[in-house]
């Protein structure tokens, strides 16, 4: 009975990580309701145009788009933007907000993403600023922005897959089966781990702008955070990873 006992363990634990990780993998897969405020990374630009103005002394007005036109049009900047594991969407403060087309490990740029949406006139200014920030932050290198959350939710996305491959593996009562979900939930814990961890690092350089002053003393106005996503992938490795002991212990004392 302990073989069985361990496997129904193991598979709740992998069940409600496979759930938490299939929230993880919708978010921002459109702008909808349901999946709108799901993200591995916000960047809030609402404060910018004060920002701004007190960078420049000249008016923000025109800077924002108030229409969700196409994302990359250089039609004005949305306050919030987020990114997923496939996709990335700008918001308005209403909520109502446009996705982007849905890639497989979206690589998140957050500066290139803003400025192909800043009006051509504000776009001298932007770069300027942000390259006159010292120490110079990784939100300003796309190329580490891109590599990093790429390899990341490429990581999440082969994690989770294994994850449900232990799930399933660990329904047959057979030992040969168990010994598979114990290699598949190992494996896929240790992929989770190092996407989220991508991610992780990526966000913990990129908000460094979070604490940058322009020349009067007032905020930039541009704001990185961690979002629901990252959170959910953490506890999902977590049970993934404690589900992995059931199954060696069964895969050890099952008698099938």
């Amino acid at each position: 009975m302990r073989g069985e006992h361990c496997i129904a363990g193991a598979s709740v634990l992998s069940a409600v990580a496979i759930v938490l990780l299939v929230f993880a993998h919708i978010g921002q897969i459109g702008s909808g309701a349901l999946v709108n405020s799901i993200h591995m990374m916000e960047v809030n630009v609402a404060a910018y145009g004060n920002g701004y103005q007190g960078a420049t002394n000249k008016s923000a007005s025109g800077l924002y788009d108030s229409k969700n036109d196409k994302l990359g049009s250089e039609k004005g900047l949305r306050q919030y933007y987020r990114y997923g594991l496939y996709n990335a969407c700008a918001y308005q403060k209403d909520g109502s907000g446009i996705c982007n087309s849905s890639t497989f490990a979206y690589p998140a740029a957050p500066l290139s993403n803003i400025v192909s949406d800043t009006p051509s006139k504000f776009q001298t200014e932007l770069k300027d600023i942000i390259k006159a920030i010292t120490p110079s932050p990784t939100f300003q290198d796309d190329a580490y922005n891109r590599g990093m959350t790429r390899g990341g939710s490429a990581m999440i996305f082969c994690g989770s897959v294994l994850a449900a491959a232990a799930l399933i593996f660990g329904i047959f009562k057979i030992r040969i089966f168990f010994l598979v979900a114990a290699i598949c939930s190992g494996l896929g814990a240790f992929l989770l781990m190092i996407g989220a961890a991508l991610w992780t690092a990526v966000i913990a350089k990129d908000n460094f702008v979070n604490i940058v002053k322009v020349k009067n003393g007032n905020s930039l106005g541009i704001i990185v955070h961690a979002g629901p996503s990252l959170y959910l992938v953490w506890v999902a490795f977590a049970l993934v990873t404690l589900s992995c002991a059931p199954y060696v212990i069964a895969c050890c004392t099952y008698r099938k």
